[in-house]
């Protein structure tokens, strides 16, 4: 079981990360479109936020911000901490904690108001679909556990023995061992971030790698109140 979660998932979600978003993108496989390949990264008609904003505004800004600040802290704070962890550098592996614990806070708060949200405001939950549900018990698992080992268990430094395991995936060289002896709360965050990130390109996740070059050279859009717009 360790070289099925350690070794064959992280594969697996490569695979699944990278090709479904590129299969999807272009071959507009989940509308009437299907198959049919266009170079555009915006390939079926769910490929958007589908935004809740119209609805409930006044509950949207906190949960909105804290999401996505959040996702972007707990990124950049991965990314260093993991490579410092693989290349022993312990400062790195600080920056990782800290900024992850604040990354992980935010993230859980506006996850877990996201899902008030759709199932307390009546036009937001008629306008949600399986998939906005799934992703928000995701990201309230997966944070959840990352701060519970962080603040609560209180295991440090776990970036040194995920590091080098990492490295051995990217690598072609994998190695289950150092990972396998983790914590159960650590494997437990591993697994589903894995999970998470397979089931990502069927999800309106996709949009963050929309391409955004128009907003260079689009017109301004002016925003006005309604009743600015009345006098």
């Amino acid at each position: 079981m360790d070289n099925f979660f350690f070794v064959a998932l992280p594969y697996i979600a490569i695979v699944m990360f990278f090709g479904g978003i590129i299969y999807r993108g272009f071959s507009g496989m989940m509308s009437g479109y299907r198959g049919n390949w266009t170079w555009t990264a915006r390939g079926d008609y769910l490929w958007s936020t589908r935004s809740t904003g119209f609805f409930g505004r006044a509950s949207i800004g906190a949960a909105s911000l804290c999401l996505h600040w959040g996702v972007l802290a707990l990124f950049v704070a991965h990314v260093i901490g993991l490579i410092g962890g693989a290349f022993q550098l312990a400062a790195w592996v600080d920056f990782f904690r800290w900024v992850g614990l604040a990354g992980g806070i935010l993230l859980l708060y506006g996850a877990v108001w996201a899902l008030v949200r759709r199932v307390m405001i009546d036009e937001v939950r008629a306008m949600s679909r399986i998939d906005d549900y799934v992703v928000l018990v995701f990201l309230i698992a997966i944070s959840g556990l990352g701060l519970y080992q962080s603040a609560v268990k209180h295991v440090f430094g776990i970036a040194f023995s995920a590091g080098p395991w990492l490295g051995g995936i990217l690598t072609l060289q994998p190695d289950a061992t150092a990972i396998a002896s983790a914590p159960l709360v650590n494997r437990l965050h591993i697994i589903l971030a894995l999970l998470f990130f397979s089931y990502f390109p069927f999800t309106k996740l996709v949009h963050v790698v929309s391409y955004p070059f128009g907003y260079f050279t689009r017109g301004a859009i002016s925003m006005r109140r309604f009743v600015a717009l009345k006098r």
